[in-house]
């Protein structure tokens, strides 16, 4: 009975196998000890709230709130579903996805119309007593 392994004398069994680690072990534990984890697979492990809030400024120096739901329509169908409404922490898997991907949301918020600056706020909570950690993303609309 032949058992595999792998033949350690080729060049490139060397190489997949330094691959094969930076991948499953250097990225992921990297990412962990940087502090976002994005290359962790956590498998929704970790679960924190968030809120969004989206405001746009029109010509005249004008701020207008937007619902973030408004951008449904401009997003993948399972991320609209995340969009929460004004004001609201939401408790769900997905502050790391908008955190980022936020500057492509406040490019998606000038599509709401009528503004000429779109600013798109995420507050994020590891748990309800934290205190909450906040990124903004501008855009300038065409």
């Amino acid at each position: 009975m032949r058992r595999w392994a792998p033949d350690l004398e080729r060049p490139r069994a060397k190489l997949h196998i330094a691959l094969a680690f930076v991948v499953a072990v250097v990225l992921p534990a990297g990412s962990l000890l940087m502090g976002n984890g994005v290359f962790a697979w956590t498998m929704f492990s970790k679960s924190e709230t968030y809120r969004l809030r989206v405001v746009g400024w029109t010509a005249g120096g004008e701020a207008r709130a937007f619902d973030p739901r408004m951008l449904s329509p401009f997003v993948n169908p399972n991320l609209a579903y995340f969009l929460p409404a004004p004001g609201v922490w939401r408790h769900d898997p997905v502050g790391l996805t908008f955190r980022t991907g936020l500057s492509k949301v406040a490019v998606l918020a000038c599509r709401l119309g009528g503004i000429r600056t779109a600013e798109v706020t995420l507050e994020e909570r590891a748990n309800l007593d934290a205190v909450p950690r906040r990124s903004v993303a501008r855009a300038d609309c065409p």
